[in-house]
């Protein structure tokens, strides 16, 4: 038996596209799962657990002819609400996260997408954020790495954020910046030691040290409003896990 190591991608063309085109069982020895948000509702019972922190903020999949999950801000400033998965992540798996993000009103509105060790935080006070132009975790995140999208940082760039054992924030500006509408894949993966490395659209951005410590994380969305600026939409289009299987 060889393996086969592949630099780029695997591509079906003429007849293999429309076809089988693969012989024999596929056997991942990563954990892999993708949520595609396709569903006729999302499951807040089983899946994920869902806390909403201001005024006419939702959750809801967007459906009308597209995938994904649409977060509704509320309309009060500084408001903030989480969508988290369980606490089924650990530094000790080199898990990886990724979810295809995009932002309506980027002058108006917070995200924050990654791993951290609690599924919600009180209101106003996120995971990570940049409130009053300054990044800080929440008053019970011990260890969180994600990225902080914040209209409340001078150019509303993406940065790689992290806190290892509730110690001081460790950052990185990658100098890209969302503009309105636009969408981005951010992907944010450790290593066994709790090592960071953030990707933007498949290329790396960011990494950062010791990020977290050994402890059960979650995948999580903030997202809230900034200046009283009203409802905006954030809108995840799917969410990747992948993780060694202990």
């Amino acid at each position: 038996m060889s393996n086969v190591r592949v630099g780029g991608i695997i591509k079906f063309l003429q007849g293999a596209a429309i076809g089988n085109n693969i012989e024999g069982d596929m056997s991942a020895e990563r954990m892999t799962s993708v949520d595609w948000f396709d569903g006729t509702a999302i499951d807040l019972t089983n899946d994920y657990t869902s806390t909403l922190g201001g005024t006419s903020d939702a959750v809801a999949l967007t459906a009308v002819g597209e995938p994904g999950v649409k977060l509704t801000t509320g309309t009060g400033d500084n408001e903030v609400s989480f969508l988290a998965t369980g606490l089924v992540f650990d530094i000790t798996q080199a898990p990886v996260i990724e979810a295809k993000i995009e932002i309506t009103d980027i002058s108006g509105t917070f995200v924050y997408f990654g791993f951290g060790d609690a599924t919600s935080e009180t209101t106003p006070e996120a995971t990570i954020d940049a409130d009053g132009g300054t990044l800080t975790d929440g008053s019970s995140t011990a260890d969180a790495a994600g990225f902080v999208i914040d209209a409340d940082l001078d150019s509303s760039s993406v940065y790689c954020a992290s806190v290892n054992t509730s110690a001081a924030v460790q950052s990185v500006d990658t100098g890209l910046a969302y503009t309105n509408a636009q969408t981005k894949i951010l992907r944010v993966a450790l290593d066994t030691s709790g090592n960071a490395r953030f990707y933007v659209d498949g290329v790396q951005k960011g990494y950062i040290a010791l990020a977290v410590a050994d402890v059960p994380l979650c995948a999580i969305i903030n997202y809230g409003t900034r200046d009283a600026d009203g409802s905006n939409i954030v809108t995840a289009r799917y969410l990747k896990k992948w993780q060694d299987i202990p």
